[in-house]
Protein backbone atom coordinates (compact mmCIF):
# COMPACT_ATOMS: atom_id res chain seq x y z
CA UNK A 1 0.00 0.00 0.00
CA UNK A 2 2.86 2.26 0.73
CA UNK A 3 4.22 1.77 -2.88
CA UNK A 4 0.80 3.02 -4.30
CA UNK A 5 0.55 5.91 -2.06
CA UNK A 6 4.10 6.92 -3.16
CA UNK A 7 3.06 6.67 -6.69
CA UNK A 8 0.42 8.31 -6.26
CA UNK A 9 2.01 11.34 -4.99
CA UNK A 10 4.59 11.15 -7.59
CA UNK A 11 2.76 11.36 -10.39
CA UNK A 12 0.34 13.73 -9.00
CA UNK A 13 3.39 15.99 -8.50
CA UNK A 14 4.82 14.95 -12.46
CA UNK A 15 1.18 15.74 -14.01
CA UNK A 16 0.84 18.93 -12.15
CA UNK A 17 4.24 20.27 -13.31
CA UNK A 18 3.77 18.99 -16.84
CA UNK A 19 0.35 20.52 -16.83
CA UNK A 20 1.40 23.90 -15.45
CA UNK A 21 4.28 23.51 -18.05
CA UNK A 22 1.89 22.69 -21.53
CA UNK A 23 -0.58 25.68 -20.25
CA UNK A 24 2.33 28.47 -19.98
CA UNK A 25 3.22 27.15 -23.25
CA UNK A 26 0.12 27.85 -24.32
CA UNK A 27 -0.94 30.83 -22.79
CA UNK A 28 2.91 31.92 -24.50
CA UNK A 29 1.30 31.26 -27.87
CA UNK A 30 -1.93 33.26 -27.04
CA UNK A 31 -0.08 35.95 -26.43
CA UNK A 32 1.59 36.13 -29.69
CA UNK A 33 -1.61 36.28 -31.38
CA UNK A 34 -2.69 39.21 -29.51
CA UNK A 35 -4.94 36.30 -26.73
CA UNK A 36 -4.61 37.16 -23.19
CA UNK A 37 -4.95 34.16 -20.96
CA UNK A 38 -4.92 34.95 -17.76
CA UNK A 39 -6.48 32.88 -15.36
CA UNK A 40 -3.80 31.99 -12.83
CA UNK A 41 -4.65 32.04 -8.88
CA UNK A 42 -1.73 33.41 -6.82
CA UNK A 43 0.60 33.76 -5.28
CA UNK A 44 0.27 30.86 -3.11
CA UNK A 45 2.62 29.98 -0.26
CA UNK A 46 4.45 31.22 2.76
CA UNK A 47 7.14 34.09 3.96
CA UNK A 48 9.12 33.61 6.69
CA UNK A 49 12.22 35.45 7.21
CA UNK A 50 14.22 32.41 6.39
CA UNK A 51 12.41 30.85 3.90
CA UNK A 52 9.89 32.00 0.64
CA UNK A 53 7.88 29.51 -1.16
CA UNK A 54 5.22 30.66 -3.33
CA UNK A 55 3.99 29.05 -6.19
CA UNK A 56 1.25 29.76 -8.74
CA UNK A 57 -1.64 27.39 -9.81
CA UNK A 58 -2.95 27.67 -13.52
CA UNK A 59 -5.98 25.64 -14.89
CA UNK A 60 -3.00 23.14 -16.22
CA UNK A 61 -2.13 22.53 -12.92
CA UNK A 62 -5.37 21.03 -12.10
CA UNK A 63 -6.40 19.75 -15.69
CA UNK A 64 -2.58 18.06 -15.53
CA UNK A 65 -3.35 16.61 -11.84
CA UNK A 66 -6.61 15.13 -12.54
CA UNK A 67 -5.27 13.49 -15.82
CA UNK A 68 -2.69 11.86 -14.17
CA UNK A 69 -4.72 10.60 -10.72
CA UNK A 70 -7.27 9.06 -13.40
CA UNK A 71 -4.69 7.59 -15.40
CA UNK A 72 -2.34 6.56 -12.00
CA UNK A 73 -5.79 5.30 -10.86
CA UNK A 74 -6.86 2.99 -13.89
CA UNK A 75 -3.09 1.32 -13.98
CA UNK A 76 -2.96 0.44 -10.65
CA UNK A 77 -6.60 -1.06 -11.00
CA UNK A 78 -5.74 -3.58 -13.62
CA UNK A 79 -3.20 -4.82 -10.84
CA UNK A 80 -5.55 -5.20 -8.21
CA UNK A 81 -6.86 -7.43 -10.61
CA UNK A 82 -4.52 -9.31 -11.57
CA UNK A 83 -3.96 -8.28 -14.92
Amino acid sequence: MRKKTKLYIYSLIAGCAAGTVVWELISIIFKNFGIDLSFSAGPIGFDISVVMFYFFINPGTVIGGAITFFIVKKLTEGNRRGY
